[in-house]
């Protein structure tokens, strides 16, 4: 009822409130505990609004080193955490559910570059390698699990097996959970050892992997390359994420002497099972060569050739569904390029009186693309492809400056569209062809 002039603050709720923390943002949870203890909440039946506390932790990193002249290579690392905590303060014991999301830099390359094929059921060897890792990711939970006792707070209070030793026979950790599915889905396609990796599924800044781009133009310097070409340039990056799209906690979930250790109800047996405070619906792992390898060339004569194979795949890992789904891309574009100078002279007819060239710039461009996507079933080791095509395509394209407002274009496409795995979709061919005409009224 009294707002006071200076930063907002009453006196009606004793001094100073809702206080200069609040004011200047230098707060934390245990705010609410203080504005609810001294009267400065709604907790009646018609307040169900939690208080909501959003925070973002980014960390980037970016490195450029040049080794040898013409080589430059750029290093980029990247962490997110986004964590959001929902306070129902106007319940009993305050009641806090979490929710969030986690991207960092990653690196796959172990097991890039590997294809599938419907010959032999589309067999994979770091899918392979996860079914096996599954039960060393739940033994080491285990073995974990058994150090500790059973909690007494919260859902297990009064419970008669608060404060008793784990025991597995009581409810043991489930191989179909989170807690187990991600470590072995990380440490399978990542190509790393199931019995060392991390078992956070938010790893800190010292996990964190660089991704990379390398460039380098300094054949053109060699005495004989010189002489052919203007410029010679060597391109290779990649890039790979690991992220959580999104999580949300247990509400009644109980920790283990404050560790991210803990124990849910199983509403069936109503037993504690030893779980982890989140309850995480799904994680990816996206790479790309982009590109695998690239050249560009300009030759003395002016005429370019450009060649890129790019590879990009992209894993997510459905926990609920329990499966793997597996999209890839493959492809190789290519083109030359020249451009005429003064094409009236060619054509041998008047040039602009406007003080430019008439030029004539003429692309060709070709590419050959494959993608699939695959379903692997975790619990019968089964893959079902579920898409895939095959795509050729041929681009041409021709463009005559008139003068210097108008321009000229010619245009071709055909691109002709293969199914290689669904049985219900027919090969498809479209072309296109015209001309074109821009006017530029700017002056």
């Amino acid at each position: 009822p009294d707002v006071g002039n200076v930063f907002g603050q009453s006196r009606s709720f004793g001094p100073m409130s809702p206080g200069l923390d609040f004011a200047f943002g230098f707060t934390d949870d245990s705010y609410v505990e203080k504005a609810l203890s001294r009267g400065w909440l709604m907790t009646d039946d018609g307040q169900v609004s939690p208080a909501v506390f959003s925070r973002t932790s980014e960390v980037n990193l970016e490195l450029t080193l040049e080794p040898v002249n013409g080589l430059k290579i750029q290093l980029i690392g990247n962490r997110t955490d986004n964590r959001t905590s929902s306070i129902q303060f106007m319940y009993a014991g305050m009641p806090v559910t979490y929710a969030g999301s986690y991207t960092k830099t990653h690196c796959a390359i172990a097991t890039s570059l590997r294809s599938s094929k419907a010959a032999d059921g589309y067999a994979s060897k770091a899918f392979t390698d996860m079914i096996e890792a599954i039960p060393v990711v739940a033994s080491r939970l285990e073995q974990a699990y058994a150090r500790h006792d059973y909690p007494s707070s919260g859902f297990m209070h009064g419970s008669a097996l608060a404060g008793m030793p784990y025991n597995p026979a009581n409810g043991g950790v489930s191989q179909t959970s989170s807690d187990v599915l991600v470590p072995a889905f990380i440490a399978a396609y990542t190509g790393r050892d199931p019995g060392r990796e991390n078992l956070d599924p938010f790893p800190s800044l010292a996990s964190v992997m660089p991704n990379w781009r390398v460039t380098y133009d300094g054949l053109v310097r060699l005495p004989k390359m010189s002489d052919l070409f203007k410029a010679f340039t060597l391109t290779h990056a990649y890039q790979c994420t690991y992220s959580v799209g999104s999580y949300s906690s247990y509400l009644n979930w109980v920790s283990v002497e404050g560790e991210r250790l803990g124990f849910t109800l199983d509403e069936l047996s109503g037993n504690p099972v030893p779980s982890s405070p989140f309850n995480i619906s799904s994680v990816a792992i996206t790479e790309r060569f982009a590109p695998l390898i690239g050249v560009a060339v300009t030759l003395k004569n002016d005429l370019t050739f450009n060649a890129e194979w790019r590879n990009q795949r992209t894993l997510t890992l459905n926990t609920s569904a329990g499966q793997v789904v597996e999209a890839t891309s493959s492809g190789l574009t290519a083109g030359v390029g020249y451009k005429i100078t003064n094409f009236n002279t060619v054509l041998k007819i008047r040039g602009s009186q406007q003080g430019i060239s008439n030029d004539l710039t003429v692309n060709a461009d070709f590419s050959l693309q494959t993608n699939q996507a695959l379903i692997r079933r975790i619990e019968t080791a089964y893959t079902q492809a579920t898409s895939g095509t095959r795509t050729i395509g041929v681009n041409l394209t021709a463009n005559y400056v008139l003068s210097r407002r108008m321009t000229l274009g010619m245009f071709f496409e055909h691109h002709v569209n293969t199914p290689i795995v669904s049985s219900n979709a027919y090969p498809v061919t479209d072309s296109a062809f015209g001309l074109s005409f821009n006017l530029n009224l700017s002056r």
